[in-house]
C-alpha cells in the first residue's frame, strides 16, 4: 500500500511540474521590469536602536529597525557607533555591502531619545567659566553642574540629557574636539 502512495504521488508530482513548464513557455514573450535591488532604492532614512554586533576585530553598527536592521557606513558611522542603546533616525542612501545585509551610507541622523529621553546635540562652548551647548540651531543652551570629565571637553560634539535647571544629568561625547 505503501508503494501505491508513493507512486500516486510522485504521477501527481510530474503532472505538476509539466503544467507548470507548460504554463511559463507560453508566456515567454512577455517580459517583466527588472526588480528593484536594495542599491537603487536611493536616499532614505531608518529608525531604530544602534546596537554592536559581531566580534573583535570585525564588530561593525547596525541600526535595529525591527526587521533584519541596517549596518550604518560612511562618515558619521563613527558617532552613530557611541550612540549604542540609544533610539537614532538616520538619513542617507541604501547600499549595497562587500558583506551580506542591508547598509546605509548615513549623511545625517537624529538621536530620538537615550533611555526615554530626549537629549540635546551640539558643541561643548565655555567662556569665564560658564558652559553652554551651542545648539546646530544657532541657539546657545546653558549647562549647569557638569561632570568634571564633560569640562574637558569643549568644542566636541556632544549629547546632554539636563533636568530642569539645566543640570546635566547625562551625556556623551559623539565627536572629539577639533575632528
Amino acid at each position: 500500500m505503501g508503494r501505491a502512495v508513493a507512486a500516486s504521488v510522485g504521477v501527481a508530482a510530474a503532472a505538476f511540474v509539466v503544467t507548470l513548464t507548460a504554463a511559463c513557455a507560453g508566456n515567454a514573450g512577455v517580459q517583466s521590469a527588472p526588480m528593484a535591488r536594495w542599491g537603487d532604492v536611493g536616499p532614505d532614512t531608518v529608525s531604530g536602536i544602534v546596537r554592536q554586533v559581531g566580534n573583535l576585530p570585525f564588530v561593525r553598527t547596525l541600526i535595529d529597525d525591527g526587521d533584519e536592521g541596517i549596518f550604518v557606513t560612511g562618515e558619521l558611522e563613527s558617532e552613530i557607533t557611541r550612540l549604542a542603546g540609544a533610539e537614532v533616525r538616520a538619513t542617507g542612501t541604501f547600499t549595497e555591502g562587500g558583506q551580506p545585509g542591508r547598509y546605509i551610507d548615513a549623511s545625517s541622523y537624529e538621536i530620538v531619545s537615550i533611555d526615554g529621553a530626549e537629549p540635546a546635540v551640539g558643541i561643548l562652548d565655555e567662556s569665564d567659566g560658564a558652559y553652554y551647548l551651542d545648539l546646530f540651531s544657532g541657539e546657545s543652551y546653558p549647562l549647569k553642574t557638569i561632570p568634571s570629565e564633560l569640562r574637558t571637553s569643549v568644542g566636541a560634539k556632544v549629547w546632554v540629557i539636563t533636568g530642569e535647571l539645566g543640570q546635566v544629568q547625562g551625556y556623551g561625547i559623539l565627536r572629539e574636539a577639533g575632528r
